[in-house]
């Protein structure tokens, strides 16, 4: 049978060969002797090391020390527009083409004009303002005449509330075809039965560059319809993907380099303003948003970065880099638990956060209680997380 023992450094399987019960060769005395006094026990998270094993692999302990923990912390994500970064633009009625005004990707100014249309509604909208303004004219002269009536006690009282409301109502509906075509861009007080708007253009909300251009002349198109979209370079944010582990190093505020995959050579700047509460999609990373702060004019949605975050210099509880043993993302430490009255130890195995590295030290949060005091492995801990990993069947 294979033993996970061989994987080991040599001095760590020539001392363990006879717990594998490798038939290979019979054991003599002398090696029987050895085997008795270096078989290990473990449970679920604890090993017990003679003092043989100590010797041999070279165990050695030290106290968590609290250090400032610099460093920087690597991250990949995208560029992304923000909500404030990106306009959709759409017609508020149906309408037909009639002329695109601006080029895929051209520079564009707040208010200025990018797409121009036309339809038979927009004309009977025009229609129905000039109709209004003309209705509230003559409600309004009515209004008066009947308040002049009013004071000469020429009529009655209900005749003035009749024409009141009637003003009220006519000035309403002006103002509401005159406001939906402001809507439209065209200014209602510059209409008149003789000079009706031809078209109505639609104007970019924000500066930016024009992107998505989804139209085409003489085309039809709805209120539903996104024509195209202005986006707005100052604005683009860089969503990065965070480990559980890294949350104790990142902080909202903090300035940061990146660059970007296919620009090489290029450094941009950001700055944290958001770490997420949830987990992303895929279950295993939690989101980190970043305003750029540098370069934005450069950056097109969805280009792969790769950002280098400071960690700070805030105290943390740290040890040696090789006393962290890690198995995918987790990561484990080492507590000393005490002699076996026959110069054995108990270690047991302690989750941990890993922090930043900095130094020839990593920073840790320990999932589990850590007495104040206690002593971790920090030379060894690959060899006893190998162990924790074997079958009982070869512990002996």
């Amino acid at each position: 049978m294979f033993c996970k023992y061989q994987l080991l450094v040599p001095v760590f399987a020539t001392l363990l060969a006879v717990a594998c019960n490798a038939p290979s060769q019979a054991p003599d005395p002398a090696s029987r002797a050895q085997e008795d006094s270096t078989a290990h026990h473990h449970h679920a998270d604890e090993v017990e090391l003679s003092a043989q094993q100590l010797a041999a692999l070279d165990i050695r302990t030290e106290a968590p020390v609290e250090r400032a923990m610099g460093g920087k912390l690597t991250l990949t994500g995208r560029v992304l527009s923000s909500p404030l970064s990106k306009a959709r633009i759409t017609s508020p009625i149906g309408a037909k083409v009639v002329d695109v005004l601006v080029d895929e990707g051209a520079y564009v100014r707040k208010g200025q004009p990018l797409i121009a249309l036309s339809d038979i509604a927009f004309f009977r909208m025009q229609e129905e303002y000039l109709a209004a303004r003309a209705g509230y004219g003559l409600a309004d002269a009515e209004l008066q005449r009947q308040r002049e009536l009013m004071a000469g006690d020429a009529t009655a009282g209900k005749r003035l509330q009749q024409a009141e409301a009637d003003a009220a109502s006519a000035e309403a509906r002006m103002r509401s075809l005159a406001q939906q075509l402001r809507l439209l861009g065209v200014d209602p007080e510059t209409l008149s039965a003789s000079a009706l708007q031809q078209r109505f253009v639609l104007r970019s909300p924000v500066d930016g560059r024009a992107n998505g251009i989804s139209i085409h002349l003489d085309e039809r198109v709805e209120p539903t319809a996104v024509l195209m979209e202005v986006i707005d370079l100052r604005h683009f944010h860089v969503h990065l993907n965070a480990y559980e582990r890294d949350l104790g190093a990142l902080r909202e505020g903090v300035a940061f380099d990146f660059q970007v995959v296919n620009m090489p050579g290029r450094n941009f700047r950001g700055e944290v303003f958001s770490i997420g509460r949830t987990f992303d999609a895929d279950g295993r990373t939690i989101p980190v948003h970043a305003h750029v702060e540098e370069g934005s004019e450069h950056l097109v949605e969805g280009m792969a970065v790769s950002a280098s975050i400071p960690t700070g210099d805030s105290r943390q509880w740290a040890v040696p880099d090789a006393a962290v043993a890690r198995a995918g993302e987790a990561a484990f430490i080492y507590a000393d638990e005490g002699g076996t009255g026959d110069g054995g130890r108990h270690f047991r195995e302690v989750p941990v956060v890993a922090g930043p590295s900095d130094a020839g030290y990593t920073a840790i949060t320990p999932l589990t209680e850590l007495p104040p005091g206690t002593l971790v492995v920090v030379a060894g801990a690959f060899h006893l997380r190998s162990m924790m990993n074997m079958p009982d069947d070869h512990e002996h």
